[in-house]
């Protein structure tokens, strides 16, 4: 009878750790090839294209979304929309002339007069008196 359990209860465990595997092996296939309930294909494409924080936890922020970008404020309990507005064509697709540090916002407020040098009160790097 003990032998009868044991090879049950052995049975029991191999059939169990079996099923997890092929579980668990089934949600990272799930992941990988965005299939089911876990894909992005439902949401638009949307993206951050940069933030230039103002002070503690407040920040401006681009997001694209739909080839659109969205500026928008963002606080400690909130996210306000400050403006919508199209891409500009030099800057759609990544070229040499965009800096990797700064990034597209960066760029996108110094062509705007508003570097950070200006927000934070001193002079933006591109308008130095001469």
């Amino acid at each position: 009878m003990s032998a009868d359990f044991n090879i049950i209860s052995m049975k029991m465990a191999i059939s169990l750790i079996a099923i997890l595997i092929l579980v668990i092996s089934l949600f990272f296939l799930m992941k990988r090839f965005r299939l089911g309930p876990l894909s992005n294909n439902k949401m638009p494409a949307m993206r951050l294209l940069g933030t230039l924080s103002l002070a503690p936890k407040r920040a401006i922020a681009l997001v694209e979304v739909c080839d659109q970008w969205l500026v928008v404020g963002i606080g400690t309990e909130n996210v306000t929309l400050i403006s919508r507005l199209d891409p500009p064509p030099e800057m759609t697709a990544p070229g040499p002339g965009i800096p990797a540090k700064g990034g597209k916002f960066s760029l996108f407020l110094e062509n705007l007069g508003l570097g950070q040098g200006v927000l934070k009160g001193g002079k933006a790097s591109g308008n130095a008196e001469k």
